[in-house]
């Protein structure tokens, strides 16, 4: 292996580690993914894998549906994703989760944005206070980015989702007190703001729980912020990753701005907490945390250096798929312990508590879907089998990213050679059914002449200024 290619694999191997948990700390992520298996005596399904022939290297996740043997009750699609892939991949998925009636996705935020409530009146006013600053927070954004404050919250929220659509039902929820009502926005003048909500007795005033809830903030005078400080220019290592590879993000080609989809992960808060009473540190949350660190100084430039090269591209498709066919019981998600147990274990029994909370409403949804990376997949697999009786259909898959190495010419050749091929053996088998290998011949045949129809038609050569010109009717040919 050549230096400049041991460089390309150490890039990709860095992006390994990092892109795992990338959606857990960014709003703009990729994350590798690569299919663990579960520690269970049921061996886990597949929800990745890479294919490589006739010149065509794809990499494609795996959606299942999981049901009752019976048929009964509620069904529950696990929808794995890889946040870096084509726009195409992306409708597609966007148009299977259209067929459930509840989507859970993954984003990791902070506590008030997940809906307020709770048993009692106290669980409901602390829950009105976290949604209270996580709107706080939001309207810090817009005035960093705008250098005023929002005039409505309906100018908040356009620009909110604007900059991110996973946020828009985080938004509305975080809007809703914790008795049902809506907060009030009001700006104050040019450099103050006030969020209210009126208690538990809906009403003006009032003392213990039915006490009005206010939150006034005036921030820094704007005239005294730097100018560095309004800019927005965080790099985005993943779009760059995505950049060079010719892709999307994810989180740029789908809008989530949709009733229906609902955030179910662990608040950002309670992440960070499980990591700080452990006293463990992670080596890639060191790394995605450390913005100017030398990992992703070597990783940018390395990006720099192979932009939308086939063979990169080639290669990154290879090592994110590659972990999907090893066999055994023993994890492969690719993480580290600590990052492994928290990132994957820990986020999906958030999730998995969701999905009991709706399962067990008078009225359940009749189908859910969990959209979340494919590397959570098969653990959420175990979990629906065992807690919920639930056994998986056959998976299909979409194509996340592909890179085509093949010219016009070459893949007619192909096919001929095979048509070639399968004429022999249809001939020696006489009148016989068609034998596997014959089956096998018909199917490559099938991906070649697809792959044929979606090139662009071929051009026509231009007739070269050296060659006779074609007689015309003033002069006749002899």
């Amino acid at each position: 292996m050549s230096r400049r290619a041991r460089s390309f694999a150490t890039a990709i191997a860095a992006l390994a580690a990092a892109t795992a948990i990338a959606s857990s700390l960014r709003a703009d992520d990729g994350k590798q993914v690569e299919s663990k298996q579960a520690d269970t005596k049921q061996e886990s399904s597949t929800f990745i894998r890479s294919r490589s022939r006739d010149g065509f290297t794809a990499f494609d996740t795996g959606t299942r549906i999981y049901q009752r043997a019976d048929g009964k009750g509620p069904t529950v699609a696990l929808v794995g994703v890889v946040h870096i892939g084509d726009k195409a991949y992306y409708d597609r998925l966007v148009a299977t989760l259209g067929q459930s009636d509840i989507v859970l996705y993954e984003s990791v935020l902070p506590r008030g944005a997940f809906g307020t409530g709770g048993r009692d009146d106290l669980a409901r006013q602390r829950s009105t206070q976290d949604a209270m600053l996580f709107v706080r927070g939001l309207i810090a954004g817009y005035l960093r980015a705008n250098d005023h404050l929002p005039q409505s919250a309906a100018d908040l929220r356009a620009y909110t989702v604007g900059r991110d659509s996973r946020l828009a039902r985080p938004f509305d929820l975080a809007f809703v007190d914790g008795w049902g009502r809506a907060l009030r926005y009001a700006r104050l003048g040019e450099s103050q703001f006030e969020l209210v909500s009126l208690g538990a007795d809906g009403a003006a005033g009032g003392s213990g729980f039915a006490m009005d809830l206010a939150l006034r903030w005036m921030p820094e005078s704007i005239a005294k912020r730097s100018s560095d400080q309004k800019k927005d220019d965080h790099r985005d290592l993943y779009g760059e990753f995505a950049e060079a590879l010719g892709t999307n993000l994810q989180v740029r080609s789908i809008d989530y701005d949709r009733a229906n989809w609902l955030p179910a992960d662990l608040p950002m808060e309670e992440l960070l907490d499980r990591l700080w009473k452990r006293g463990e540190r992670s080596a890639t949350i060191e790394m995605l945390s450390n913005q100017n660190g030398l990992q992703q100084g070597i990783i940018r430039f390395l990006l720099s250096m192979v932009s939308k090269s086939p063979s990169f591209k080639k290669m990154a498709i290879e090592a994110l798929g590659g972990g999907a066919e090893r066999s055994g019981k023993k994890r492969s998600s690719g993480l580290g312990s600590v990052d492994e147990r928290i990132i994957i274990d820990e986020r999906n029994e958030a999730v998995i508590e969701r999905l009991h909370a709706l399962l067990d409403q008078p009225n359940p949804p009749k189908s859910v879907a969990i959209f979340y990376g494919a590397a959570h997949m098969p653990d959420f697999e175990g979990t629906l089998r065992e807690q919920f009786g639930l056994e998986p259909g056959e998976p299909r898959w979409f194509t996340a990213m592909s890179v085509d190495e093949w010219s016009r010419e070459k893949i007619e050749a192909r096919i001929a050679k095979l048509e070639a091929q399968q004429k022999t053996e249809r001939e020696s088998l006489g009148a016989k059914d068609a034998q596997p290998s014959n089956a096998r011949t018909e199917e490559r045949l099938a991906e070649l002449r697809a792959r044929l129809e979606a090139l662009p038609p071929a051009t026509e050569a231009k007739p070269s200024a050296t060659k006779t010109a074609a007689p015309s009717a003033a002069q006749p040919s002899r």
